[in-house]
């Protein structure tokens, strides 16, 4: 009972969350704030920007915030590597605490409400190649972050394919993303155009595996 209960706990969070993020955006609450004044501040603190930044995104999955804008804006403020390093702890330690939010307070609940033989053979499969499945999710851009670090509290994937799997898996994306971000300092820039090409690159990647895939099957059936 009190598991069950923990799960509604965090239902009604996530759900108290999103319904803040909508509020601030129609109360206009981020058009007030001075994104400017933010960026320079951080950059003047150096090390210690870097740090604050790392605790907002690491913090960050617990109010929905996407990670995305985030992401870029951290290439922007600190340049394409400092932004890749301190979005690869950032991003790395909170997609391990909702992980561990998850598989603490919602898993028990889960498994037992867990009927669909589908998403049965899959929580079988994400226990038995839990590292590939992981890697593979954080590699391919169109899965949801944050969904991905959730789901897999709630699955039976080890901790420990889970937390290679993210922590390499992230890393071409944190490149990438803060590069474009980066670039948005000289937008019409040759840097500019190279990210935007980059950025591009990176989002066909699904489109490429799904080309990959029939050419692979006929292969084995034959």
């Amino acid at each position: 009972m009190a598991r069950s209960k923990s799960l509604w706990v965090l239902v009604g969070w996530f759900l108290a969350a999103g319904a803040g993020l909508l509020i601030m955006k129609w109360t206009g609450v981020w058009d007030e704030l001075d994104l400017d004044g933010i960026t320079e501040w951080l950059r003047e603190l150096g090390p210690i920007g870097g740090l604050l930044y790392i605790i907002v995104y690491t913090l960050r999955p617990l109010v929905l915030f996407p990670a995305t804008p985030l992401t870029l804006y951290g290439g922007y403020v600190f340049g394409a590597f400092w932004g890749t390093i301190y979005d690869i702890i950032g991003a790395g330690a909170g997609a391990l605490l909702s992980f561990y939010i998850t598989r603490r307070w919602g898993r028990n609940s889960f498994q037992r409400i867990l009927k669909s033989k589908k998403l049965q053979s899959f929580d079988q499969k994400a226990e038995e190649k839990g590292f590939m499945v992981v890697l593979y999710m954080r590699l391919m851009p169109f899965f949801p972050f944050d969904g991905i670090s959730y789901g897999a509290g709630l699955s039976k994937i080890r901790f420990w394919d889970y937390t290679w799997g993210t922590l390499i898996g992230i890393i071409p994306g944190a490149v990438v993303y803060n590069v474009f971000g980066a670039s948005l300092q000289e937008i019409g820039s040759v840097k500019f155009y190279a990210a935007v090409g980059m950025y591009a690159l990176f989002a066909l990647i699904p489109l490429l595996f799904k080309k990959k895939q029939p050419g692979e099957k006929a292969k084995d059936a034959a």
